[in-house]
Order: structure tokens, then C-alpha cells, then sequence
């Protein structure tokens, strides 16, 4: 056990430069890198400390052409270690008084490897970023979509996948603006296309943000009555709680008549199994009262979830 170790690590797919640093760092500290597993376990042997260069590279073509790709950087020194989710692992020993090698001769071959990463990596990201986001851009927007933890759920990890994905792009987008930069030279017209890249970021992730408060707000009036009470919703996505003491026989009617959106109705005794629960997507138009009747004296509660509702609810309790 003591000859083997695991770190967790996680880098992101523009953060090679960084992977390469640790992978050195740790070979200049004892031990050798033997191999990554997902997500991001790398697993190290027990080693006699040296100065160690480690380089991923990204070459579809290179690894379908496998035996002739790996030949190729042995041929200049580089030990082959694995392939990992598109990447290439080499490392050499570092020479005492010569320079620290790359395996790119220029930031043009740097460049060249990073539109590899955009063209393998980053455009089905994009894909399945669309995959996974349009669906809940539905359910946010119509109301479909499950029960009210479930939608609570999605839309959260909706935001965190949007955000996530769009610091990648961020820094995916540096890196391109410092190697073409390098390669091409600063002009107006090649800062300007960066400038504009940056603010599409920046609106896409505030307005990703914007629409998740929109979509997950509550705006509405709870009206009281002698017998009950109307909930007038312009947007409503919470919770409304309400207790009554009720007797055998009482019927309770929910009257819904909304445009847009679902709800979820629990009517439970305390202490007790629900009476009654299910969800209504059906509640537009004037479709008729849904009643429950009352069938043991009791404290009750009353829970109306609603999910992108906008309307009127109306709650009357008969005796």
C-alpha cells in the first residue's frame, strides 16, 4: 500500500497546462504517474524523485493510427504512458542544463491542438449542453415536467451545468485569444472579435441566470373568504400551506381556472398518511371543482404546489 497512491484531481478540458504541472510536481516529489481513471483519480507509484516532463496532447488521428502516433514521439524521447477521454500521455526525463522540452515546436502547433480540443471535445459538450437544457427550458416555461422537488432538482442542476459550461467556454476563449494572439499578432479587428466573444458570454450566463429567477419566482395574492380562500397567481412556483380544523362529512372543492402551469395537491391529517394527493395539469379553462370529502374529525393541511401557474385557485370548504 505504501508504494501506491491516489489523488483526486479535477481539471477541466482547457486545464492541460495544469494537469502537465501536477503530474511533474508529483514525479519530482516520488512518484510516478501511472494511470487516470474517471472522473478524476490519478494513481502514482513509489519512485526515486526527478525532474520529469509530462505532455498531454489531443489527436483523434493520432490514436486511430496508433502504432505509428506513439513511434513518433518515442522516436524523440517521449514515453507513451495511456490514453485517457481523448488525451495522449508522455513524459521524459529533463537533462540537467538543457531547456524544459514541449512537444509543440510553436504556439502556432499550441493553437492547432486547442481548435483539436474545441472540434473533439467542446462542440458535443455543446450538443449535449442543448440535449440537457432544452428539455427543462420546456418544463420551466409550460409547467410540465414531474412533482415540485423533482422540478426544484433539474432546474438547480440546469443552472449549475449552464454555469459550469460556460466558465469552459470562458476559458477556453483566454486560451485561443493568447495563442492566436502569439501566432497572428495584435490587431483591432483580433481584439475586437475577442471582445465580442466575451460579452456573448457574459449575456448567455446572465441571462441564463435571469431566466432561472424568472422561471422559479412567486408573484401572486392569497385572498381570504368566510369559506375558504382564492389564490390569485400571476407566477407562482412555491408552496402555499394552509391548517383547518375540519369534521366528517366536510367537503373541500378546488376550483381551478389558470392559463398556464401545473399543481400539486396534498391534503393530509397531521400525524396521519395523506387523505389525498396527486398533481393537475389540466387546470386551465373552467373545468370542474375537483371535492374531497372529509371522512374523520381531525386537524388538516392543506398544501397547494404550484409550478409555473399563472390563474386562479379557489379553495371552498363546505360543512
Amino acid at each position: 500500500m505504501g508504494n501506491k497512491k491516489t489523488v483526486f484531481k479535477f481539471f477541466t478540458i482547457p486545464q492541460y497546462q495544469q494537469e502537465e504541472k501536477f503530474l511533474s510536481e508529483m514525479h519530482e516529489n516520488g512518484w510516478c504517474f501511472a494511470h487516470v481513471s474517471f472522473p478524476g483519480f490519478y494513481h502514482f507509484e513509489k519512485c526515486e524523485p526527478k525532474q520529469v516532463s509530462y505532455r498531454l496532447d489531443y489527436n483523434q488521428e493520432g490514436i486511430r493510427n496508433k502504432r505509428e502516433y506513439v513511434q513518433m514521439f518515442s522516436d524523440c524521447g517521449w514515453e507513451f504512458i495511456e490514453d485517457f477521454v481523448g488525451y495522449s500521455y508522455f513524459r521524459k526525463e529533463e537533462q540537467p542544463g538543457e531547456e524544459r522540452e514541449e512537444i509543440f515546436c510553436d504556439d502556432e502547433s499550441r493553437l492547432e491542438m486547442m481548435k483539436r480540443v474545441f472540434k473533439g471535445r467542446i462542440i458535443p459538450l455543446i450538443i449535449l449542453f442543448a440535449m440537457v437544457t432544452l428539455p427543462q427550458f420546456h418544463m420551466n416555461t409550460t409547467g410540465y415536467g414531474g412533482g415540485g422537488n423533482i422540478q426544484d432538482v433539474l432546474s438547480l442542476v440546469f443552472l449549475v451545468l449552464a454555469i459550469l459550461y460556460l466558465v469552459i467556454f470562458s476559458v477556453l476563449a483566454g486560451q485561443f485569444y493568447q495563442y492566436e494572439k502569439l501566432v497572428k499578432g495584435d490587431s483591432n479587428g483580433f481584439r475586437l472579435k475577442y471582445v465580442g466573444i466575451f460579452a456573448l458570454i457574459m449575456v448567455l450566463l446572465i441571462g441564463t441566470g435571469t431566466f432561472f429567477w424568472l422561471s422559479n419566482r412567486s408573484v401572486y395574492e392569497k385572498k381570504e373568504r368566510d369559506n375558504g380562500y382564492v389564490i390569485e397567481a400571476e407566477h407562482l412556483n412555491s408552496a402555499i400551506v394552509t391548517e383547518h380544523a375540519l369534521e366528517s362529512g366536510d367537503m373541500i372543492s378546488f376550483d381551478f381556472n389558470c392559463e398556464t402551469g401545473y399543481v400539486h395537491l396534498n391534503v393530509s391529517q397531521k400525524g396521519k398518511e395523506s387523505v389525498f394527493y396527486g398533481d393537475f395539469y389540466e387546470v386551465y379553462g373552467n373545468a370542474a371543482p375537483h371535492v374531497i370529502t372529509i371522512q374523520e374529525d381531525g386537524n388538516y393541511t392543506i398544501e397547494i404546489d404550484g409550478r409555473n401557474v399563472k390563474g386562479e385557485i379557489e379553495v371552498i370548504i363546505t360543512k
